[in-house]
């Protein structure tokens, strides 16, 4: 059996730089016990990471890199060499452990050998202990890596054994002999022809399913399709699209789950539209203080669910879309209402040409079509050539909502206080945030280039002391209880009064 790299994880791992490295770091934070060590803890790691078939395989090349590479799993394979020790520089704090996260997540790991790296770290302030896990793009497996490498190290229970609580996954195949690889070389072209001219009928055919709604004049008459799109608009140049250094900066903060859900209940939307919300007031707060504040929204990348559930379903496949945040609006609650608004705008696009039956191209099947070579090449002219300098950004940043589990998690025995993911950045995008709910909580983590962005910490610990701003207005909520659309959102004082009768003083971020 001879399993090929998906489009996507091929295009993030042929497209990294030194500059933009694009693996993510997983980190878990343990709870202070005696039976912790840097011992017991590497053989936490050797004994269940290598039960995920990537994890213990490397990547083939073809000929003249005209396919996408293929795994092939390790002989004999040993994983020691990839498992370090760290030690958070005193007084081991969140700072000191951010320090450490941030400089492990620097660098261009090996592109087709030593996919993955993990740490045992100590020193951490009350004793805790931390793993990291670093993993190239390659075994992000659609986004599904993470969620397939967590349960691998956590149980739900604290004597419960995590190397042996999932069984091991088959083999993803030996070494491709020369004669498999010209094969598949010749069925990969053979197939990227058939993809691309289905590609082109597709494409004309949504122009011109498009061009008879329009001359058929029924184009206004769909309910679903809103007058204004979510993206549309200008897109402003700020600092977050800045040309990327080598540095990154890593911040950690924590929100409880109940004061979010205490907002949702108030005003009604979504649970991670009120954490949306709560991240635009600290980017606002941020730009204020550091550079400036835009006049139109910025413009960021986030998972979407459909359907959608509420809070959201753990291991759900999720897709991706740009959103516009309202970092130009003060007032909480039309941050809030401009969000909601915005996300079923979204959803009723999405689900209605669902509904409809529209094809729709799949990023991951052009991502397939791009050749290795091809892809390096591009993005080097793409980076020397200086046209992102002149074009209109893409977006400024990605915001993502990891779901995890709702009971308490262990590892080793020790209690979970803390589950981080640090995403990479990509060129012309230099923020991340990325939020993991774990439990009663929601762990936050915001990675940036301190080159471009100082003071990631105020980003950080902002969105905790926006969402007190979100609880002090939701206080303040003419309902209080039970659900509610955007008209009622719009019902808030703050909004009736357009200026008078909401005193937003006490608003401010510190």
């Amino acid at each position: 059996m001879v399993t090929r790299l998906s489009g996507i994880d091929a295009l993030s791992l042929h497209t990294q730089s030194s500059t933009v490295p694009a693996h993510t770091v997983s980190l878990v934070i343990i709870e202070a016990s005696d039976q912790l060590s840097h011992e017991r803890l590497r053989r936490l790691l050797a004994g269940s990471l290598p039960r995920l078939a990537r994890f213990r395989s490397r990547l083939v090349t073809k000929p003249f890199g005209v396919g996408q590479p293929l795994w092939a799993e390790i002989e004999d394979y040993d994983p020691d060499p990839q498992i370090h020790c760290a030690t958070v520089r005193a007084p081991g704090g969140r700072r000191e452990l951010a320090d450490l996260v941030a400089t492990l997540s620097t660098g261009r790991p090996h592109r087709y050998n030593q996919l993955w790296e993990a740490w045992s770290i100590n020193g951490l302030a009350g004793g805790r202990w931390a793993l990291a896990v670093k993993m190239s793009p390659a075994l992000n497996d659609g986004a599904a890596g993470m969620a397939s490498m967590w349960p691998r190290l956590l149980t739900t229970a604290p004597h419960a054994d995590a190397s042996s609580n999932l069984p091991t996954e088959p083999s993803l195949g030996c070494a491709p002999s020369v004669g498999e690889v010209v094969t598949g070389v010749m069925a990969e072209i053979a197939e990227n022809y058939v993809t691309g001219v289905w590609l082109i009928a597709e494409t004309m055919s949504n122009v011109l399913r498009a061009m008879s709604v329009r001359l058929s004049g029924t184009a206004g008459r769909d309910s679903m399709t809103p007058a204004v799109s979510p993206t549309s608009g200008p897109v402003p140049h700020t600092v977050f699209n800045a040309p990327l250094t080598g540095r990154r900066a890593v911040a950690f903060s924590s929100i409880r789950l109940a004061d979010v859900k205490a907002v949702s209940d108030a005003f009604g939307g979504s649970i991670p539209n009120v954490v949306l919300a709560a991240c635009t007031l600290s980017l606002r707060a941020w730009l204020k203080q550091h550079d400036k504040v835009p006049s139109d929204p910025l413009l960021m990348r986030m998972p979407f669910e459909l359907p959608a559930t509420d809070p959201p379903a753990a291991g759900k496949s999720l897709t991706v879309g740009r959103l516009r945040i309202p970092v130009h609006l003060d007032d909480p609650v039309q941050v809030l209402a401009n969000l909601h608004t915005a996300t079923e705008r979204l959803n009723a696009i999405r689900s209605g040409a669902s509904e409809k039956g529209y094809p729709s191209v799949d990023l991951a099947t052009v991502a397939s079509l791009v050749p290795p070579s091809l892809a390096r090449i591009g993005m080097q002219l793409y980076t020397r050539s200086g046209l992102r300098h002149r074009l209109e950004p893409i977006c400024h940043g990605r915001v993502s909502y990891i779901a995890g589990e709702a009971a308490p998690a262990y590892c080793a025995g020790a209690k979970v206080v803390g589950m981080h993911t640090v995403a990479p950045l990509a060129a012309e995008s230099g923020l991340n945030i990325a939020l993991t709910s774990r439990g009663d909580a929601l762990d936050v983590s915001v990675c940036a280039c301190p080159d471009n962005v100082p003071a990631v910490d105020d980003l950080a610990t902002g969105i905790a002391r926006s969402l007190d701003i979100l609880m002090a207005a939701a206080q303040e909520s003419p309902r209080g209880q039970g659900r509610s659309v955007v008209s009622e959102l719009m019902s808030h004082p703050a909004n009736r009064a357009r200026g008078r009768g909401y005193d937003r003083s006490k608003d401010r971020l510190k």
